[in-house]
This record gives structure tokens, sequence and C-alpha cells, in this order.
């Protein structure tokens, strides 16, 4: 196997994302900060809220604004890449890293349209999260090298979308050949790859049989026993589960507990069964979690009150949540739309609770 060596414009995460960052939380804070000062520091409540929320606008405008000059300093940036046979090597500054494909890694491989539009590819290496790009490459020619479509990711996010990494540009015929190489390397080695192996969890290329279309909610207490034969038996084909969200070849498993118990320890109440190839799935935005928060501000208030003291200043704090929301129908056709508790990117589980929204996605396409 050859051996590739470039030295590629490289643009850097402090250009990228920590300056932008930056720049956004400095005007914010002078926002918040002036205003708290021209009043005298001394202000309401809902006027400090108002002065807090309005900081956001104009950090994020002059954030945008200076965002193409730092684009273009990240621009003088170069980097150092080598592979050899299954080994890649690449340095920034004076120290080299390296990863061998042949032992035991983690990698993503993207190739589709940017945010932008533009078309591309990128490898992205964990834990260290060392990004290749190559500029002007078509999902075909990377899916003839590495031919798992539902692996390969189709938004390939560029540098100036708020990334950084190893630019590469498929003009460059021995750039666009050392790119291929490194794909191929990946595909000779896929089995070493985790997250391949999470992706190999699922029965993709097998179209779903589910016994009926509709989603069917079966309370545990009053299950029938031919509904619990037929639990038994999705139970057996397991091939992912997530906390109270599971997936089989045929269906999607959502337990729940009673709304007046909770989320407690102990036996779920129900659950629901939903067919693939007959519902779809999506993941929200972070959103704020209010009840507990509330509930816990109002607990407090009312233990300050109780007690005679001044409730302290810190206390529960706002948490966001994300929602798998699954859309299907009922018996009698009617929609019907689920939502369960999902996994953020600072969760463990993260990566495969991804592949099983693609999986249901994928299930779609090959039904009718």
């Amino acid at each position: 196997m050859p051996t590739y060596r470039l030295t590629v414009p490289y643009k850097s995460a402090w250009y990228t994302v920590l300056l932008p960052t930056l720049i956004a939380l400095g005007v914010w804070a002078g926002v918040l900060l002036g205003g708290l000062a021209l009043l005298g520091w001394n202000v309401p409540g809902w006027l400090g809220m108002l002065l807090c929320l309005g900081g956001f606008v104009p950090g994020l405008a002059v954030a945008v604004a200076t965002y193409r000059f730092l684009l273009r300093l990240a621009e003088r940036g170069r980097g150092e890449l080598v592979l050899e046979g299954d080994r890649l090597r690449w340095r920034t500054g004076r120290r080299w890293k390296e990863v061998d494909f042949a032992q035991p890694h983690e990698a993503r491989i993207a190739a589709g349209t940017s945010g932008l539009g533009q078309p591309g590819a990128s490898v992205t290496l964990y834990p260290s999260v060392q990004q290749i790009f190559l500029r002007g490459a078509r999902r075909e020619d990377i899916l003839a090298v590495f031919p798992e479509p539902y692996f390969v990711d189709e938004l390939a996010v560029l540098p100036e979308e708020g990334t950084w990494g190893f630019d590469l540009s498929a003009d460059d015929p021995y750039a666009a050949r050392f790119f291929v190489a490194l794909v191929e390397c990946l595909w000779r080695n896929r089995q070493q790859n985790e997250r391949f192996r999470l992706y190999q969890k699922f029965p993709w290329r097998r179209r779903p049989r589910p016994a009926f279309r509709h989603i069917r909610i079966i309370d545990l207490k009053a299950a029938t026993p031919e509904e619990r034969a037929f639990l038994e038996n999705l139970k057996a084909q397991v091939v992912s589960s997530l906390g109270d969200v599971e997936a089989t070849p045929d269906y999607l498993i959502g337990w729940f507990y009673h709304p007046r118990r909770g989320k407690l320890e102990g036996p779920r109440d129900g659950c629901v069964v939903m067919p693939l190839g007959h519902i779809t799935a999506e993941v929200s935005f972070p959103r704020p979690d209010w009840k507990p928060f509330i509930a816990g501000r109002v607990l407090q208030q009312a233990l300050a009150a109780a007690l005679g003291t001044t409730a302290p200043a810190g206390g529960p704090q706002l948490q966001h949540r994300r929602y798998l929301y699954v859309r299907g129908h009922r018996e009698d056709g009617a929609p019907l739309e689920l939502a369960f508790d999902w996994y953020g990117p600072e969760d463990k589980d993260y990566e495969e609770s991804k592949f099983i929204v693609r999986f249901v996605e994928a299930m779609r396409e090959k039904v009718p």
C-alpha cells in the first residue's frame, strides 16, 4: 500500500468555535453589566431578566459580523497528514498524533452536502475529535468505497459552519486519492470501529414485517395471555435497548409508567408497540424542563417561609431535555404522536440513540 504525505490548510477551533463564542459572550456581558451600571445596579427582577435576554441579540450579531475575519485568520494555519498502511499520523504544531485503524478505534464518516449546500465529505476521529474534510467530494464516490449508506452521514459540516479540521479539496488529485485511501482503510478495518459495531446491531438490509400497521398500546396489568406471549417473543428479538425504548427488526417498543406514579423504581405499567415501516421518528431540539425547576423553586420558597428564613440564592437548576417523537396511527386510523425522553451529545448512549432513529427512518423507506 502506498504512503501518502500532505501539507494542507488546517482550520483551528480557536478561530471557528472558541473566539466567536467568547465574542458573543463578551458582548452579552457588556450589554448586561453596562445596563445595570447605568441604572445604578438596583433594578427590578423583570428588568434584569430583560437585559439578560436582550444581550444575546447584539452578541450574536457581532459574532456573525466578525466570523468572516476570523475565518481568514484560520486559513493561515497549516497541518501535515501521513497515511501509512493502516496507520494515520497528523500534526498541527510540533507534536505528532496517530491512530492505528487495525486496533480498536472510533471514526465517523459523512458524505453529501453541508449546511450551506456544498458537496463534500469528512472523516472524524474520536476521542480527539480530529476532522478531515474533502470539499467537492460526491457521496456516490464515497459509498463506492464504503458501501454502507446508512452508516455514512449525509450532512458533512464544513469549518465555516462552526467546526474545525484539515481542509482538503477534491480539485487536488493527490488530496482526493489520499482521502479515498483513508476511507478504504476505514472499510478494511471496519470491525475495529466501535461506531460501526453499534451500527451492525441493526438489520439494515432486511425489510420489516410487522403483524400490524397501527400503534398498539398494551396495559400490562390487563394484558391477555396472547399479549403477554407476544411481548415475550418481542423481548427475545431486541437488537438495541436504551432505557424505556427498545428496537427489534419489526417494531419499536416504548415502555411507560402510569402518569400518577411517575418514573419510579419497580415494574412498568405498560408499553406501546410501534410497527417499523409505518411510523416516523424525530428528535427535538433541547427544550427547557420547566416542571421540576418550578416545583423545586416553589418548595424552596415554601420551606423558607415555614422556617422564617430567606430562600438561598442557589437551588434547582433549569435543565434542558431532548425528546424522541414517534408518529403513527391508532387502530381506527386516527393520528397518534408519542414522546419519550431522549439522549443528547453529553450522554453515554448518544451514538446508539442516533442509530435507532436512523433505523426507524430507514425502515420507513423500505415499506411502500
